[in-house]
Order: C-alpha cells, then structure tokens, then sequence
C-alpha cells in the first residue's frame, strides 16, 4: 500500500478549511449555559444532562423563551432534524497511541462522497479491489476455536492478496473485536507485514462516555471545561468502546448520546466505493455473516437490495446458522422455504423473539430467500470447505458471472458482432480478476470454452487470442500463479512467443524484465529475502546470471547467456588433453583427436545456442523460479524441461547455497526441506530409470547436456553433496563402470584401436 504523506490530522483539517460540509453535530435543545435549578442530573431528550451541553450558540429553550414569559415546555423525543441538532465545528479526531488507531467523530449526514476521498487520500489514493464488511455477533459471542482461527486468516489473507478494505462496526466486542485482534497478530507474527485498511464505523451516541472523553482529550483541541462528563455519575453504562487495532474508526453523530448502531452509513459508503469513475477499475463487495442477532438483517437486506453477495459463516451461532439452514434447504428440497419452516428454525435459535415481532420477522426472511436472490448467499462450513477466501472469491464470481449470464440470455441467440464483443470482455474481466486474486477454479471454464471456441473463429480472432494468452502468461508468471501456467502449458502454449524477436537482444530483454517485474510484485518480506541471498534487484543483463549459475552451482557450470566469455571451453581442452585411456593407440593421438572434438563440439554449441528454440525459454522460466524463490513455480516448470533429473539437482543446489547463506532458523530450514524434495525427485528418477536400463541409466549421468552448460547430474551431484542420488545404486554401478574403462567420461564413446 502507498502511504500518504500527509498526517491523518493535516487531512481532516485540510477539509475542515476546503469543505463548509465537513462538520460534526450536537444537540441543541439546550447549550452550555443551560441549567436545571430543580435536578441537576436532569437529562436531555438527547441522552446528555442539560448542564452538560457543550453547543456555544442560541440553544432551542433560549429562541422560544425570549420572546414570551410562560415556561418553556421542553421535548419529550429528541427528533433527527435541525431543529433539535446542528452542525458545529469537527474537532474530535487523531491518533490513538500505540496502535496508531486514527478516528473522526462526523456529521452522520456529510455527503459520504467526501468521506471515501477522505480515506481514500489516508491510504494512498489507491481504490479497494474488494470491499469486506464483517458483521455479526456482539458482546457475548463466542466461536469454535479452530473455526475463529480459519475464519480469521482466512479474511486477512484475502484482504492483502486483493487490496481490500476491512469493514466493521468497530466496537470493542464480538466479531469486530475478534477481527482487531486477529490483525494484531497477523501484524506481530510477521517480519514484513501488509498494512491491512480495517475502518469501523459505528455511532458516537453507540460508545461509553468514558470514551468520549479519551477522544476529546487525545487531540487536545477541546478546552478543558468542555471535555467533561455529560451522564451522571451514578449511571451504569451498557454501552461499548472502540475497538483499537483498527486502522480507522468513523463515528457517525447525529447529535444523541443513546443510539443504535445504523447499517445506510456502511450501505453508502460501499455504494460510493463501487462507483465506477475509472473504467478500468471495479470494486468488489462481500459481506461475512458470523453468528448475530436479528438486527444484522438490516445488513443482509441492503447487500441484497445492491446485489452484494453474502457468506455465512455455518457453525457461528444464532443468526448465521438459521439462515444458513434455510440456504442450504432451498439447494436441496425446497425452491424458497415456507413460512412455518422459517417459524421452526427461528424458534430453534432464538427463543426470546417479542411475540408481536415473529410475523414482521419471518416475512423479511422470506423476501431475503427469494429465489431470484439465492445466488448472492453462500454457506462455509469448516467440515466441508477448505479455507474461506476460496468461498470469498467463488461468491465473487457467482455473482459476476450470474450478472454476465442475465445480460447474455436477455439477448437473441443470434449474437450481433457489438454482443459478441461485449460477451468477451465481461469474460476477459473475469479471467483477470482470477489470475489477480490467483483463484483458478473461477477461470478453469472460461479458458476451456474460449480455447474450444477459437478453433472455429477466423485468423484475426486466432491472432488476438495469442495476443491475449501470451499476456495472461505474462501476468502469471510475475504474479508466480503456478497453477495458471502449468493450465497453459498442458494446453500447448509455446512460451517462444514470449519473445518480440528472434534474437539475442529480445530474449535478453524477455530475461531480465521477468526478474525485474516478478521481484516488484513479491511482497516485502519475500522481496527483503531474494535480495539478501540473489543480490540486489534488477539484474542490468543476462550475463549477470552466468555468474549466480557458477556461484550457486559450481564454476563448471559454463556460461548459457554469454558465449563469448565463456574460460571453461579452454579448462575442457586442457582436462581432456590430459585424459588416459587403456585403449591402444598413441596417447598423444588420442588426445590431439579429443581436443579437436571438443573444439568442434564447442563450435556447435555455440551456433545451436544462439537458436533459441521453447525449451531455452522453459529453462530460463526455471532457473528464474529457483532464483527467485518459487518452489510451487519451479516444480510446476521442471515437468517441461529437458534433462529433468538435472534441473532438479542445479534446483537443490541453489536452495541449499540459499540454507547456508540465510541468518534465520526458520528460513535456513525452508530452505533445506525445499532444496532435500527436489534432491529425492531426481534420486527417484534415476532409480526408475536404473530399473529400467541399467547402463542408460548411467549414461544419464554421465553425459553432458549443452542446455544447461555442458554440465552432467554427477558433477552437480558431487559439488552439491546430494547424498540421496549420491547413495542410489546406479550411481556406484556407474563409477565401477568408469573405474574399468567401461564407460567413457564424455557424451561420445571412445573407439578401441585393436592394431
């Protein structure tokens, strides 16, 4: 997230100067000088004691007594129009220390426009890809424990892969407490952690007056004689106080002190964050239903009337769980529940509902289970779903997709080419927001029926669909989707596309913008590891990787991207001249004729390397992933390039360099189970292949493989130390085998001269 450069408290007074709506209410029935000769604790239709009134200006009582003799008759109601409250200067907002909490008490009817850009300027000016709103239970609500935790990671999660923003009432119980803690510790336990943007917003009147007097007091812009208490002391207050770990919390006044909390604030303030002033950006909402009471229908009934989708959260308690039951009945048995079912499940879960409320009760629920509306609700179970966030993003795309089918059926089975069009780019949108949020499931049957249809289309569909595809790989390798490319792969895409030209200076190019682009979009403590152990970011060439290739794996490993610098062809003549063979013949003869043949061989590397071909793109793709640190990646890419068994030891190689390099237990030991799976992959290979064949077995080990270096597995294997291949039968069957001159140490065998 970008941080603003401006402090919370510069914005709000910012707006406070720019923007004559910017303001907070208050009572004013009565005003500071009012007083109760009769009771002193007397209180205001608004809640606070009439002594206790902090409004400056002419009070209510003083317009309707100055101009008459006869006692004032006072409310008995206070009434939500001006003429029982009124705007008057915002200045109960700031900085909760040490969590850094920043609140705002504000008029509950500023234009909610002007609060999102408020809070949109706070976080950087970047929009929310996906809005949360997490309600539900209150004071006394409990929850399973496994389920709390899943329920808890599950959304965090969520929220930093998506850029979203939290919503919550923001009291200090129940699931919005539950939600603060868990942010808390998401941002204890991590070494980098994501600024996750969790705003509660909930009524000023809603909260204790002891907290009134925390927040009027931290700014320090009330006078001292204005910050007092306004209930008597003898009061025992039932009501709540902020809940802290929040990154926000809005507190709406409507100039009472008892009040509900309201659901239109939340309900506009996603309308205005859905609002589509850039076409190129959508905003999704979700809200998480987690046990409740029956007020939480308010919320459920304003998502459906936008078209929200709604989870609920099964195994929560009370509201979440009969609902719940319902949903899961209408998929089963019944098209929309009856009226005495609805009474039935209520009646399970709420045993204290006033008699004269049950009626008006069951029929909101019938309309919210409408059958028009059954798409928007979706139940998680923990004994039937994996995690949440793939519930978070399969509500998404039913409800996306839903919206794109009414649009298509609503049209004639003959699809006009301006149909056709918008068809693909609904579906496009779609494939998009799953590779973004790395949710393939909700892609799997678009990329199916689109590669199926394009057979039949012209070539200049064909040719955008190439286009299109080769920037969708794009995007999955730099956002390390794994399971998307290995979807490409299978299907036959040729990642030689990737490159705008067949020459060096191209595929260079494709080389180091992948390292580049991939490391920009690694979280910060990913990015803080690569660069402690790879090197500094971006590598500024190709070359630069020859040398990790001879650092990390040996400096045997010749050069793959810069043949003109390559030393080690010069080592291999010198190594071969040297080499004694039993065979008869001249010793000189035979040496002359192998550095002759390596000279040769040497010179047909060299002009085989410089056409690239697939199978150099996919042996890049892998050694970037192993750079990089992308295990899922890596072992996704090493079923499609050639020499398996080798790229899996180069594989184990560099991850066990990266163990030894890395100053932390915890990655130390990441790095060496990663560096051990990919040492057992390849030590597997080679047992398989010794069953097979036991002397092509050992040639695998032997030979040289020009796509990566001209090195071979037992060279890699040995200056690795990778014992589980170094221990397999089929390597010490081939050292005897070497040992007896029954096998040649190069990829040619040597002819015997029997003169």
């Amino acid at each position: 997230m970008i941080e603003n450069t401006k402090s919370w408290e510069d914005l709000v007074i910012d707006q406070r100067k720019t923007n004559p709506k910017f303001r907070s209410r208050t009572c004013c029935i009565y005003n500071n000088k009012s007083k109760c000769l009769v009771d002193p604790h007397q209180l205001c239709p608004c809640g606070r004691m009439i002594r206790s009134h902090s409004f400056t200006d002419d009070s209510l009582e003083f317009k309707e007594t100055r101009n008459i003799s006869t006692a004032w008759i006072p409310p008995n109601e206070f009434l939500d129009n001006n003429t029982h409250s009124t705007q008057v200067p915002c200045n109960a907002f700031g900085t909760l220390e040490p969590t850094g909490c920043k609140f705002l008490r504000i008029d509950n009817r500023l234009p909610m426009e002007d609060l999102f850009q408020l809070m949109l300027t706070d976080c950087g000016g970047k929009k929310p890809a996906l809005i949360l709103s997490i309600y539900g239970g209150g004071k006394y609500f409990t929850i399973e424990e496994r389920l709390k935790n899943e329920f808890i990671t599950g959304v965090i999660d969520t929220a930093i892969m998506t850029n979203a923003w939290i919503l919550t009432n923001g009291v200090n119980n129940g699931v919005s407490k539950l939600v603060g803690e868990g942010i808390s510790h998401y941002q204890l336990l991590r070494e980098n952690p994501n600024k996750v943007i969790c705003i509660g917003m909930t009524m000023w009147g809603t909260i204790n007056d002891n907290t009134h007097l925390v927040l009027k007091n931290s700014p320090n812009r009330y006078l001292s004689s204005v910050s007092k208490r306004q209930i008597p002391e003898n009061i025992q207050e039932d009501k709540e106080t902020i809940e802290l770990n929040h990154t926000h919390c809005i507190l709406f006044d409507s100039g009472r002190l008892n009040e509900y909390y309201s659901d239109l604030q939340r309900h506009q303030f996603i309308i205005e964050a859905r609002k589509k002033t850039h076409h190129d950006h959508t905003c999704y909402a979700i809200t998480i239903i987690a046990e409740g009471g029956l007020d939480i229908l308010e919320v459920i009934e304003n998502d459906i009337k936008e078209k929200r989708s709604i989870i609920l959260i099964k195994g929560s308690g009370r509201l979440a769980d009969a609902l719940a039951m319902l949903v899961e009945l209408t998929s089963t048995s019944e098209p929309e529940p009856s009226y005495e079912r609805i009474k039935q499940t209520l009646n399970r879960f709420y045993s204290n509902i006033p008699y004269a409320e049950i009626s008006s009760t069951i029929k909101r629920i019938e309309k919210l289970l409408h059958a028009g509306f059954r798409h928007l609700f979706h139940v998680f179970s923990m004994d039937r779903d994996a995690h949440i966030s793939e519930m978070i993003f399969k509500a998404i795309f039913a409800a996306t997709d839903t919206k794109a089918k009414l649009k298509h059926d609503q049209s004639n089975e003959n699809e006009s080419l301006e149909q056709e069009s918008q068809r693909r780019i609904d579906e496009d949108k779609l494939v998009d927001l799953a590779l973004e949020w790395n949710y393939f499931d909700g892609a799997f049957p678009i990329l199916q029926m689109q590669q199926s249809y394009i057979v039949k289309q012209k070539s200049d569909h064909i040719k955008a669909y190439i286009a299109r595809q080769k920037r969708l790989f794009l995007r999955s390798l730099e956002k390390n989707r794994s399971t998307f490319i290995e979807y490409f792969l299978i299907s036959g895409f040729d990642p030689l596309i990737l490159l705008e030209k067949d020459e060096i200076n191209s595929y260079e190019n494709f080389i180091t913008k992948l390292y580049s682009k991939s490391y920009d979009a690694m979280d910060t403590s990913h990015k803080n590891c690569v660069k402690i152990l790879f090197g500094d970011k971006p590598i500024q060439s190709a070359k630069q990787l020859d040398q990790k290739l001879a650092e990390f794996v040996g400096p045997f490993f010749e050069s793959i991207y810069s043949l003109e610098d390559n030393k080690f062809k010069t080592r291999i003549k010198i190594d071969l001249s040297k080499h004694l063979c039993i065979c008869l013949g001249s010793q000189k003869h035979r040496a002359d004729r192998h550095q002759s043949e390596t000279i040769h061989n040497s010179a047909d590397i060299d002009q085989n390397v410089k056409i690239y071909t697939k199978y150099h793109v996919l042996r890049d793709l892998f050694l970037w992933s192993v750079f990089m640190d992308l295990p899922e990646m890596t072992e996704v890419l090493i079923l499609h390039v050639q020499s398996r068994i080798c790229a899996c030891l180069i594989a184990s190689s560099i991850f066990k360099k990266y163990s030894k390099l890395s100053q932390k237990v915890d990655m130390k030991h990441k790095f060496q189970m990663q560096s051990l799976a990919f040492e057992t992959y390849a030590a597997m290979s080679v047992d398989k292949c010794y069953e097979y064949n036991e002397r092509r077995a050992s040639e695998l080990l032997l030979r040289q493989i020009p796509i990566f270096g001209n090195v071979t597995c037992m060279q890699v294997a040995i200056s690795s130390e990778s014992h589980k291949l170094l221990e397999t039968h089929c390597f010490d069957h081939t050292l005897r085998q070497v040992w007896y001159d029954k096998l040649c140490l190069t990829n040619a065998q040597p002819s015997a001269n029997f003169s």
